[in-house]
C-alpha cells in the first residue's frame, strides 16, 4: 500500500511539472490549415484563419462545419495588440441594414481553461458600408481593452454595455460580463447606434463574423473552440 501511494505522488508530481497538455488539432476534422489566410466554405458560411497581423505567431484552424470549429494559436507572451481573428463568416454584399427585420448571432465557445497570459476576447466583428464601418460586440473578454473611449451606457435584450468609439468608424459594445453561451442581437446594436446618431441610417451590411480576437496566448499553444453557432437573419 505505501510503495502504491509512493508511486502515485511519485507520477502525480511528474505530471505537474511537466504541464498542462498541449493544446492540439481533434483527429480527422474534416478541414484544417495552418495558411494565414486559410478560408473554408461550408453551409453559405467562410471558416477563415484570418492571421491579419504581420507580427502573429503560428496559428492552426480546424473544422467540422461552420457550428464546430476551432484553432490552436500560439502568440507572443504580454503582447497586447491583436495578431489573429480565426472567426466564421457570412457575406452580405451591402445589404441595406433598414431591410433586416433580425440579425442575431447564436453561439457556445470555449476560451483556453489556463488563462494565464491570456490576451483575448470573443467578439462578433460586424462590417457595413464595404469595410468602411466595424462595429463589434465584446462578449467573453480576458485582458482586452476596446480602442478609443466609452461615449454610453446601453441595455439590450436585457444585458448591460459599454458603448465605445474610436474615430468615425469602429464601434464596440463591452459585455459588462462574461458568457461563452448566448446570442448576440447584432440588428438592436445598430439601430441603437442609428437612433443614437452614431452611424447614419442608410448603412448596408457587409459581413457578419464571430470568433476571437487574439493577442497573447502566454507564449504556449493555447485551443479556442466554437462548439455551436448560427447566424439568425430576417428580412
Amino acid at each position: 500500500m505505501r510503495r502504491a501511494l509512493v508511486a502515485l505522488l511519485a507520477a502525480a508530481a511528474a505530471f505537474m511539472a511537466a504541464g498542462p497538455a498541449l493544446a492540439s488539432v481533434p483527429a480527422h476534422p474534416k478541414w484544417r490549415s495552418s495558411d494565414p489566410f486559410g478560408s473554408w466554405n461550408n453551409g453559405g458560411y467562410i471558416v477563415y484563419n484570418n492571421e491579419w497581423n504581420n507580427s502573429h505567431g503560428p496559428q492552426t484552424i480546424w473544422a467540422n462545419s461552420f457550428k464546430y470549429w476551432g484553432a490552436i494559436s500560439t502568440q507572443a507572451d504580454g503582447n497586447t495588440a491583436v495578431e489573429t481573428y480565426p472567426c466564421v463568416q457570412k457575406n452580405f454584399n451591402d445589404v441595406s441594414v433598414t431591410s433586416f427585420k433580425m440579425i442575431r448571432s447564436v453561439f457556445t465557445e470555449d476560451m483556453p481553461g489556463n488563462k494565464s497570459g491570456l490576451d483575448a476576447e470573443a467578439a462578433n466583428d460586424v462590417w457595413l458600408n464595404n469595410y468602411n464601418i466595424e462595429v463589434m460586440i465584446w462578449v467573453d473578454n480576458h485582458g482586452q481593452r476596446p480602442a478609443g473611449n466609452v461615449v454610453a451606457h446601453t441595455t439590450i435584450y436585457g444585458q448591460k454595455f459599454a458603448v465605445w468609439r474610436n474615430g468615425n468608424n469602429l464601434f464596440t459594445f463591452a459585455l459588462d460580463h462574461n458568457e461563452n453561451k448566448g446570442v448576440t442581437h447584432v440588428l438592436a446594436s445598430l439601430n441603437w447606434l442609428i437612433s443614437h446618431h452614431q452611424i447614419a441610417a442608410n448603412v448596408t451590411v457587409t459581413q457578419v463574423d464571430f470568433g476571437w480576437e487574439v493577442a497573447s496566448t502566454g507564449g504556449n499553444a493555447r485551443s479556442f473552440i466554437m462548439r455551436n453557432y448560427a447566424l439568425l437573419t430576417k428580412r
